[in-house]
């Protein structure tokens, strides 16, 4: 099992990146946000949102119970962070990513 997202510049222009590893759908989302030490609130700070959530269905059709999220901070050490949180995430649970239904046997959760 293996997470193989591109390297961090891809986020640093704004990209969103997805997959799936068996049944464990994920979205790696960066973002912006003032930053705290800047006083004329105009630098930023980047960070990566990381989504996992069971297939089959999109993030958008998938109960909020049922994602799990954590924040990174915005650099290639960040990005790492976030993969390994993924890997963690795959084998903390791997009955749950494996026993997923088919999208013609189950109907969206919202």
């Amino acid at each position: 099992m293996s997470f193989c997202p591109p390297i961090y510049h891809w986020f640093h222009c704004g990209n969103p990146y997805s997959g799936c590893q068996d049944g464990m759908r994920y979205i790696l989302q960066p973002g912006k946000r003032p930053d705290p030490a800047d006083e004329s609130g105009k630098a930023k700070v980047e960070y990566l949102t990381v989504t996992v959530w069971p297939g089959p269905w999109s993030l958008e059709h998938t109960a909020e119970e049922k994602q799990q999220k954590a924040e990174f901070e915005g650099s290639q050490q960040g990005l790492d962070a976030a993969v390994a949180w993924l890997k963690e995430r795959y084998d903390a649970e791997p009955d749950r990513w494996t026993h997923i239904p088919s999208i013609l046997d189950c109907e969206p959760d919202k």
